[in-house]
């Protein structure tokens, strides 16, 4: 591959690319970084979680799983590595040959520093990409949390994906307090280390869901910065308590399908399936959803769906779907986690990957829906240039598979 082949290397589709196959780190890159770098973060609760934060060329941003022992079922094959050149700057080699320049992510200014109650606040709000993604409360309705019945196997309630119930497990904070959670908003914005904040939790008791909750809090952080906020919460029963979200100022809000395929769905996500859509898979999501939409404005809803568990074809037909109803359609890649129902199963693979990119680009401009943001985007299909200044999804060739290896033929 010479240098010309090089500069052509298209970083959409290298990005893809590291989101199927992960990558391995050289011991040197750590060496040459040291202690300015951001270390990798483990996968907390989705599959979309983080792995090592990058930026390529283009201001494309990703965030590749790093295999080794948190991943033993996945990316030992990697053909990338994360490395440095002779300059000892930073690049991904595959195969051995340096394809693309990255930027890591240094160290935010505020990690090792606690807030005034004493706790890490690292352990309070993570950067992810440009953004501080916060989970306000890792407990969850469909892990057992704030419910009585006894009787009730919950471990059939769970979204089998997801790994929020494992954090309690580990030393992260299941609570955090909004004093905790503000301090550490005003030192990530203060300090430069983000552009917006988005918010999650567990899923809280009917009848709201915890929308009162969010509200309360986002009025708070609105009256001290001016900083976007995007929030993934499961849909209240009422559309009264979506009104509520959107007055104490949320920029946008994710209500989650997750798999569009209904008897997958039911399957993968069995508590949503039976308590909130009252086992006809989607309708109240799709109710709650067109609803928001229609509140909120243009691009102020959104919904994710987790891409490598059902057919590339029912992927594409759900992104349609929320195209259709003026949602932003999220695709995540799926990441398997230790410990869940789905440690297993295997990753969307590269070709699979593209095929939704190619058709998320095409329905999404078709409908004049937007694609999502580039930094919130690092683990998901859809991506954007220049930190997003380029609003279109860049366009991915044949002759760009060509110049990856891939056969544009098994697209």
């Amino acid at each position: 591959m010479n240098d010309q082949t090089q500069r052509r290397y298209n970083p959409a589709l290298l990005r893809l690319e590291l989101l199927s196959r992960g990558v391995k780190v050289d011991p040197e890159f750590s060496k040459q970084m040291g202690s300015s770098l951001k270390e990798p973060l483990w996968t907390r609760t989705g599959p979309t979680s983080t792995g090592i934060d990058l930026k390529l060329e283009r201001g494309v941003y990703v965030s590749p799983a790093i295999e080794g022992e948190r991943f033993p079922y996945h990316y030992k094959d990697s053909p990338f590595v994360l490395t440095v050149d002779e300059r000892q700057k930073p690049v991904i080699k595959k195969n051995g040959v340096i394809v693309q320049k990255v930027t890591p992510f240094p160290r935010p200014s505020f990690y090792g520093k606690t807030t005034s109650s004493g706790n890490p606040m690292e352990k309070i709000g993570v950067v992810t990409g440009d953004f501080l993604a916060m989970a306000i409360d890792n407990r969850c309705w469909f892990w057992g949390y704030y419910r009585d019945d006894e009787l009730v196997n919950y471990k059939e309630k769970q979204c089998k994906f997801c790994g929020i119930g494992l954090s309690m497990k580990r030393d992260e904070l299941y609570r955090k307090s909004n004093e905790d959670i503000l301090e550490v908003i005003s030192a990530a914005v203060e300090g430069g280390d983000v552009k917006h904040v988005g918010i999650n939790a567990g899923t809280f008791p009917p009848p709201g869901r915890g929308h009162e909750e969010y509200a309360k809090l986002i009025s708070e952080i609105k009256s001290r910065h001016d900083v976007w906020i995007r929030l993934s919460i499961c849909p209240p029963e009422e559309e009264k308590y979506i009104d509520i979200l959107f007055a104490s100022g949320a920029d946008q809000i994710g209500y989650d399908i997750e798999v569009f395929d209904p008897k997958l769905y039911a399957h993968i996500c069995p508590g949503k399936n039976e308590e909130v859509d009252r086992k006809v898979p989607h309708q109240h999501f799709n109710r709650m959803l067109k609803y928001a939409a229609r509140t909120g404005g243009p691009n102020k809803t959104y919904s994710i769906l987790v891409t490598g568990l059902e057919s590339k074809e029912s992927t594409v037909a759900g992104v349609e779907h929320l195209c259709q109803m003026g949602v932003v359609p999220r695709l995540g890649i799926f990441r398997p986690i230790p410990g869940t129902h789905l440690e297993k199963h295997p990753v969307p693979s590269s070709e699979y990957l593209v095929y939704c990119y190619r058709k998320l680009r095409e329905l999404t401009m078709k409908y004049g829906i937007d694609s999502g943001c580039p930094g919130c985007g690092r683990t998901f299909v859809g991506t954007k240039e220049y930190d997003g200044v380029n609003p279109i999804m860049p366009e991915i060739t044949d002759a760009d598979l060509e110049i990856a290896g891939i056969d544009p033929g098994k697209i």
